[in-house]
């Protein structure tokens, strides 16, 4: 399947590129972070191996074929965004993150518990809406704090907005990694399963 959607979008939005994922074989993943990294020690408390999966900045996600998503945050939405930085011919977005030169990437491969989702094939992928309660200012919003992507493996992980720590931030997280604040407040929105 071609992938030919451009732009930063909701995942709801995005169904046709989610779908495409299904039995694509993910070879890279950089995180990307817009501050200095003692920033991140210094103002942010992370240790060095928190980098990958928590930086402050957008991510990217390579497939086999060519394909190069993108992730991040947009909390005016309370919901991640998602975007196609390159398709699989080669044709990609005016701006690409990869080029900016002010965001420092950290590189899944550099971390062991990461590395391990390297060469993997997408078995499904799921829409995480979080439900606000009926006098939320969340409420309207669309809410869609995260994408949940499976592997042949058993692996998971959630490109989120704030699961891990009820943030407006992006991260990387496991399904295991949901802040117990959530629990009852997630609705789980499957898009696609490799048969």
């Amino acid at each position: 399947m071609v992938i030919s959607v451009y732009d930063e979008n909701i995942p709801s939005n995005s169904i046709g590129l989610l779908a495409g994922l299904v039995g694509r074989k993910l070879v890279n993943m950089i995180k990307f972070n817009n501050v200095p990294e003692q920033e991140l020690i210094d103002n942010y408390y992370m240790e060095s191996d928190e980098f990958f999966p928590q930086a402050l900045g957008p991510m990217l996600f390579y497939f086999e074929d060519g394909l190069v998503i993108g992730g991040g945050s947009i909390p005016s939405k309370n919901s991640v965004v998602m975007w196609v930085e390159k398709k699989e011919n080669g044709k990609h977005r005016e701006w690409l993150q990869e080029e900016d030169e002010r965001a420092i990437p950290f590189y899944a491969k550099d971390y062991e518990e990461w590395d391990i989702y390297l060469d993997q094939f997408v078995e499904s992928v799921t829409i995480i809406k979080e439900i606000p309660e009926s006098d939320s200012k969340k409420l309207g919003l669309p809410n869609e704090r995260g994408v949940l992507i499976k592997f042949e493996n058993g692996l998971d992980l959630i490109m989120s907005h704030g699961l891990h720590d009820c943030s407006d931030s992006e991260s990387l997280i496991k399904l295991k990694d949901i802040n117990p604040y959530f629990e009852g407040r997630l609705e789980f929105i499957s898009i696609g399963k490799f048969d």
